[in-house]
């Protein structure tokens, strides 16, 4: 989104310049000029990444985490420069591209992806035609076919063969759309837009399928790239497809990648729950989770469910209930809790990291204890005075969660009332984070409504 402001700043100085010259009469007026524009976009597909920043000559335009692409941004047609480089939690930045050369004009579209491991990181550079250049808007019905190309970013699997066919096309007699080694991009390729379309990845001459996009549909005027990614979820699968489109990169709504879910329980009054995924007739699918446990990954089946807490053994007594997307691929955790024992119990859900990045510690933290009000959150370096640091969380309410890279080493977790680093509620408390691992902490009340605040610390381990 900052891409957009930057650039409709750019245009409205522009305009306004424009409006200003030979003011005074309309024999002197000047017709306003559109300004003329290309759009560029970056992606993160090195897998062991952290943030990576990239620069369009002096100007940021994006800081994308892995498998994230920015939005496909207007900028003033000109000779630049982009400049990508890897945004470290300690600041010291690692530089991946140096003043790579962009002469941009209007009817270009240029997307800068970074692949590979960050030790051996390359550019792929894909430069092309705007699928929007010179078209009427109003004028749908001529609007282009939509498009696509492939690229291979999966550094788990040298080469595969990729078929993009229409929905339930049985492969046995299919030859694939390409067979693609890592980097490799193919040529833009038509759909057509009154049919549903199905993405399946295979290795090459096999015709087990590794990745299933399920069934979707495309438009008019969508151009899209199929980016293989590796695959960090909770079923073992070795790669996945992103749907890099103009907006970002996107799931595909019904790929079959394997899910999972787990619990835990942050209601002080609720001694033990359990959690359905649909009606309470049928059989919890996480059973007598305990006041401040985390429960192990359970594999959930993909779509959307109504998620049913109630007290455990008892399906009658429902202490919350509320909508759940499960996604293929992702790991999801549901942090449930209330305010008092009169209040309704509500949940949320959280999409985990089980990847590990190169030289960094992920932390997610997480508010979980209903006395404690509103709250900020400060993790600082070990000794360092908290009027020395931002809080990574800043008037949280219950249930609120941030995630943060951290630079291996030591750090005080500290619990001010929010508004004040005076008034310290917690800490500090002594964590140690190691390079690669993913944490989650989670503040929390002594059973049975206590005012005594705790701080659950936990190690994740990753597929």
């Amino acid at each position: 989104m900052d891409n957009w402001v930057r650039a409709t700043a750019l245009m409205s100085i522009l305009l306004g310049a424009l409006s200003g010259c030979g003011a005074g009469g309309e024999s002197d007026a000047v017709p306003a000029v559109i300004p003329r524009e290309g759009n560029i976009r970056v992606v993160n597909a090195m897998p062991d990444a952290g943030a990576m920043s990239a620069f369009l000559s002096t100007t940021p335009i994006a800081r994308r985490e892995y498998a994230e692409a920015s939005a496909l941004a207007p900028f003033l047609v000109g000779q630049y420069v982009i400049n990508i480089l890897l945004t470290p939690p300690n600041d010291v930045s690692t530089s991946l591209v140096n003043n790579e050369a962009v002469n941009l004009t209007d009817p270009d579209e240029f997307s800068f992806v970074m692949i590979g491991p960050t030790a051996t990181a390359q550019l792929v550079r894909i430069d092309n035609r705007s699928i929007i250049f010179g078209v009427d808007l109003n004028k749908p019905a001529e609007f282009p076919l939509p498009d696509y190309q492939i690229l291979h970013a999966a550094t788990g699997v040298a080469s595969v063969d990729v078929y993009v066919t229409e929905n339930a096309t049985v492969l046995a007699a299919e030859t694939p759309t390409a067979t693609v080694n890592f980097g490799d991009v193919t040529p833009l390729r038509k759909l057509d837009p009154l049919k549903t379309y199905q993405v399946r990845v295979t290795l090459p001459g096999s015709k087990t399928v590794l990745f299933d996009s399920g069934a979707f549909n495309v438009s008019r005027l969508k151009r899209s790239i199929y980016l293989l990614l590796d695959n960090f979820g909770p079923g073992g699968e070795t790669l996945r497809v992103a749907d890099v489109t103009p907006i970002g990169a996107e799931e595909f709504p019904n790929q079959t990648l394997s899910s999972a879910l787990r619990v835990e329980n942050l209601i002080p009054d609720a001694p033990a729950v359990d959690v359905y995924l649909g009606p309470t007739s049928g059989v919890p699918v996480l059973r007598n989770v305990i006041y401040g446990a985390t429960t192990s990954y359970a594999a959930v089946a993909n779509g959307t469910e109504t998620v049913n807490v109630t007290a455990a053994g008892v399906p009658g007594t429902v202490l919350a209930t509320g909508p759940l997307t499960i996604v293929g691929g992702q790991a999801q955790s549901l942090y449930m809790s209330r305010l008092n024992a009169a209040a309704e119990a509500r949940f949320i859900a959280v999409v985990e990291s089980l990847r590990s990045i190169s030289g960094q510690a992920q932390l997610r933290f997480v508010a979980g204890a209903p006395s404690a009000g509103a709250i900020d959150v400060y993790v600082a370096a070990a000794g360092q005075p908290i009027s020395d640091v931002r809080p990574i969380l800043v008037n949280a309410a219950l249930l609120d969660t941030t995630a943060v890279n951290l630079t291996p080493g030591s750090y005080d977790v500290i619990i001010t009332r929010s508004g004040t680093s005076t008034v310290q509620l917690f800490g500090p408390e002594r964590i140690s984070v190691g390079a690669g691992n993913v944490y989650s902490t989670v503040l929390l009340d002594a059973p049975a409504g206590s005012s005594t605040l705790q701080l659950q610390v936990t190690q994740e381990v990753l597929p």
